[in-house]
């Protein structure tokens, strides 16, 4: 597209045109799958049912962190988490889940920074940025 197009009235319009519908699709796909957890485990009885052993938010935070390590993306873990709000799981419970799905992710970029342990050079780089980035999320 040449540049004079990009700066009319109308590409700007058609661009925050876009962005809505895009912000409208992300919430009614939040809304599906909040539905979709409350369809598949019995309503919002169901929903604190499946995670009441995570009533201790230690738990909860574990559980974050395993789901991010096995998953290896927190930003995967946090929508699971938020469909499971919208389908009835108390929020209690699900803030610890999130913040243990951020410290997760620190876990994966740690062993990450082990890959380069047999040349030390690169190690000392790679650990010093897993270790920036640990501090940042946690």
């Amino acid at each position: 597209m040449a540049p004079e197009a990009r700066t009319s009235g109308w590409y700007r319009i058609l661009s925050w045109l876009v962005v809505a519908a895009a912000l409208y699709a992300l919430l009614v796909a939040v809304g599906v799958v909040g539905k979709g957890f409350r369809l598949a485990f019995g309503g919002a009885e169901g929903v604190g049912a499946l995670f009441e052993f995570a009533t201790n938010p230690f738990i909860g935070l574990v559980l974050g962190i395993l789901a991010t390590a096995l998953i290896q993306s927190s930003s995967t873990v946090t929508s699971i988490i938020v469909g499971l709000v919208a389908g009835g799981m108390p929020i209690a419970m699900a803030i610890p889940m999130v913040m243990g799905a951020n410290f997760g992710t620190t876990v994966t970029n740690t062993l990450v920074s082990f890959g380069h342990i047999k040349r030390p050079a690169e190690f000392r780089k790679a650990f010093a940025a897993a270790t920036i980035h640990d501090f940042f999320n946690l």
